[in-house]
């Protein structure tokens, strides 16, 4: 996706394009361009950076992990709080790893800490579907230990009566308005009858 806005950006813009048949120089061309170390695009564009960063925002206020540093934070907020500038993000490059030279975004923000995001984790069983649902809000220390599971498919394969009543059901992806739509009302997380299945599926087309 990148690659192809970038590419589309470029014949715009009359940028120079690397060879397409060259997978190598087209990614660190867009990543290049994306993050601002080659400005052609941004200085055209600035508000590209502005998106960038809201996205960044939204992505990282959701399965982020912590802004700052846990270990200076404390000390940090004795001697100084921290102002809007310290929340600027600063984008670079830098390869994958010593063997794969493949470029990746590195992001930083609040006195250079990198900005990281939390991994994939496996839910634990939960005695109820609506515990299991509050969960999903649940509150952890500095770090964030968990992704956000407040998503439709999570919900609807954990809290709906088809799922709690028989954990072996094939699961159900619902990444549409359609997929809700055709939903059973089994298959509808209501917590305990407490949502209407007309009230449940206004629930699932929100998240």
């Amino acid at each position: 996706g990148d690659i192809a806005f970038i590419d589309q950006l470029s014949i715009q813009l009359a940028l120079q394009r690397p060879n397409p048949k060259n997978s190598v120089e087209t990614i660190g061309n867009a990543s290049n361009l994306i993050s601002g170390r080659d400005e052609s695009i941004i200085d055209f564009l600035p508000e590209l950076a502005y998106f960038r960063d809201v996205i960044f925002y939204f992505k990282h206020s959701v399965s982020g992990k912590s802004p700052t540093n846990p270990d200076t934070a404390e000390s940090d907020a004795l001697k100084s709080s921290w102002t809007p500038s310290d929340a600027i993000l600063n984008w670079t490059t830098k390869p994958r790893d010593q063997n794969d030279l493949t470029p990746m975004y590195s992001v930083t923000a609040f006195r250079h800490y990198q900005q990281e995001f939390v991994e994939e984790f496996s839910k634990n069983k939960k005695k109820n579907p609506f515990s299991s649902f509050m969960n999903f809000f649940s509150r952890g220390s500095i770090e964030r230990t968990k992704l956000s599971a407040a998503d439709p498919t999570n919900i609807v394969n954990s809290c709906s009566e088809k799922y709690v009543s028989n954990r072996k059901a094939k699961p159900i992806s619902v990444s549409s308005e359609d997929d809700i739509l055709h939903l059973a009302n089994n298959e509808l997380p209501t917590f305990g009858n407490v949502l209407s299945p007309a009230d449940s599926e206004r629930l699932l087309s929100y998240l």
